[in-house]
């Protein structure tokens, strides 16, 4: 069985210019303002960003979504309120003109361990002023078949929100009209709703052993992402979904088992495998439609031997014919997005970028160079551009964007005010702290001591563990400026050896104009 992490969050971005929507009978609604949202960003993993118009972004973070109003200047997030945007992390965020949906989930703490739990999807039919609140699709127990082309099929019906996380969302006005909003999970499959995301319909995709569906197919296979030998059910890879994108009549859907494609807007199905055809891997974890209408496929190993990770990409044959072309072997993908004549793939190494889809070149990590700020994260996880041709890249470590192609970026980071103060203040994050995970860069983790400075001067901080032994001096005598600033620790002795996992506390000496100031914090490291 393929396993997935909670922080992987596969994103696409469809935007039109218009929707009717259908007729909602909630009643709670509430006006974007003060008191629902508060400052910032929601938190420092950025999965996703999607662009409303010239001024106004959306942020998918593990701890809510957050907008910006002027195009970066400031940030907020919504309250996890009971109108508002439910609670969880975003795993899953589309939108439609004004129209956004966001998939949101949090882990369920069991008898023996934590489970992901899907938590439904908010709504907003006006750019986030108003929002209405749909819970996590899930199945009648009693629903055990589903109806296709006239007939019915054996079905595994997902009754539990829990593994039900709704990884993907896709939304388009297909050409008799309809609007059709699209989602995909580990244990709901893929799903369809005419409603706006009130009520969804089970999507039927070919079996394993298929490369069509349609109204000629044998029809003897079953509906379920797992096999269950006490139902008498046979479980397929191609019905455990991961990632969609739809526009117009064209819907595109990623599974563990391949790429679906529809030109009839999920009325039957053409599959691509690694087996069939070019594609590298068949656990598809993201996708992206060129402006030329070439389809990019995050690809990953799946169960198949000779899979390979890579970005797969659709080129037409003869007649027609649809054939996949791999390039960026072997590096993991999260994300793609395309602006103009470039190709942007967010990724495990960083960002790489393309003018051919076969010369690839990285981009500087992001890095304000007048500041010395920077983003510690090997990985980053989506990467995307703005109205003003502006490139913003979310990593696990904060938000960025540059003007002049990676030479300087602007780093936006949620961090927790110590406030104005007269005497020095110490506080670290991310606590507890794990170095060989957490905003782990060039092969070291990074934990920051932010600290308050009353006025110009010296600091110096030292690192001591719980018997009081000093493990490291981060900082002597540096001349600082009053203000909040960051300083850096990997975790590391003076030996250069990584410390044991325990409770270390960090002493700040600040000295200023005819004064001394000390202060202390507590960290805990946890590998």
């Amino acid at each position: 069985m393929i396993k997935l992490s909670i922080r992987i969050i596969f994103a696409s971005l469809v935007i039109f210019t218009t929707l009717q929507a259908a007729q909602l009978t909630i009643a709670e609604t509430y006006s974007f303002n003060d008191t629902l949202v508060y400052e910032g960003l929601g938190a420092n993993g950025v999965s996703n960003i999607i662009f409303l118009d010239d001024s106004t972004y959306f942020f998918s973070t593990g701890y809510g979504l957050s907008v910006t109003k002027d195009g970066g200047e400031s940030f907020f997030t919504y309250y996890n309120h009971p109108n508002a945007v439910k609670y969880g992390g975003v795993t899953s965020f589309t939108s439609l003109g004004s129209h956004l949906w966001v998939a949101t989930a949090f882990d369920s703490i069991g008898v023996e361990e934590s489970a992901a739990t899907g938590n439904g999807i908010s709504y907003s039919p006006d750019g986030g002023i108003t929002w209405f609140q749909y819970p996590q699709m899930v199945d009648h127990p009693d629903s055990n078949y589903v109806l296709l082309y006239g007939d019915t099929i054996r079905a595994l019906p997902t009754t539990v929100p829990i593994d039900n996380l709704t990884y993907d969302m896709s939304v388009h006005i297909n050409s008799t009209g309809d609007t059709l909003l699209w989602a995909t999970s580990f244990a709901g499959g893929t799903r369809v709703s005419r409603d706006l995301g009130r009520t969804w319909k089970r999507v039927v995709l070919p079996a394993d052993n298929m490369d069509f569906l349609d109204e000629q197919s044998d029809l003897n296979f079953n509906l379920s992402p797992v096999d269950r030998p006490d139902l008498n059910l046979t479980g397929n890879y191609n019905h455990r979904a991961f990632s969609v994108i739809a526009q117009n009549d064209l819907v595109v859907v990623g599974t563990a088992g391949g790429v679906n494609i529809s030109i009839n807007s999920g009325r039957t199905w053409r599959k691509y495998t690694a087996l069939n055809s070019g594609l590298s891997g068949n656990f598809i974890v993201a996708l992206h439609i060129g402006p030329d209408g070439t389809i990019y496929a995050a690809a990953l190993p799946a169960v198949g031997a000779g899979e390979f990770q890579s970005l797969s990409f659709t080129t037409s044959g003869f007649g027609g014919a649809l054939y996949w072309e791999n390039t960026l072997n072997n590096k993991r993908l999260y994300n793609i997005s395309t602006a103009g004549s470039r190709i942007y793939a967010a990724s495990k190494t960083g960002i790489w970028v393309s003018g051919d889809k076969w010369n690839w070149v990285p981009m500087s990590y992001p890095k304000d160079r007048i500041t010395g700020d920077q983003l510690y994260s090997d990985e980053v996880y989506v990467v995307d551009t703005d109205p003003f041709g502006r490139l913003w890249a979310g990593t696990g470590d904060g938000l960025a964007y540059t003007e002049d192609d990676g030479y300087n970026w602007k780093i936006i980071r949620r961090v927790k005010s110590l406030g104005l103060s007269s005497e020095l203040k110490i506080s670290a994050y991310p606590n507890p702290f794990s170095p060989g995970r957490m905003n782990f860069f060039d092969g070291e983790g990074h934990v920051r001591f932010h600290v308050a400075i009353p006025e110009n001067g010296t600091l110096s901080l030292d690192v001591f563990d719980f018997g009081m032994n000093r493990v490291k001096r981060v900082a002597e005598a540096v001349s600082v400026t009053a203000g909040e600033q960051d300083f850096i620790w990997n975790g590391k002795n003076g030996l250069n050896d990584m410390v044991s996992n325990g409770t270390y506390f960090v002493r700040g000496i600040f000295k200023g104009n005819n004064r001394e100031s000390m202060a202390w914090t507590k960290i805990i490291i946890l590998e």
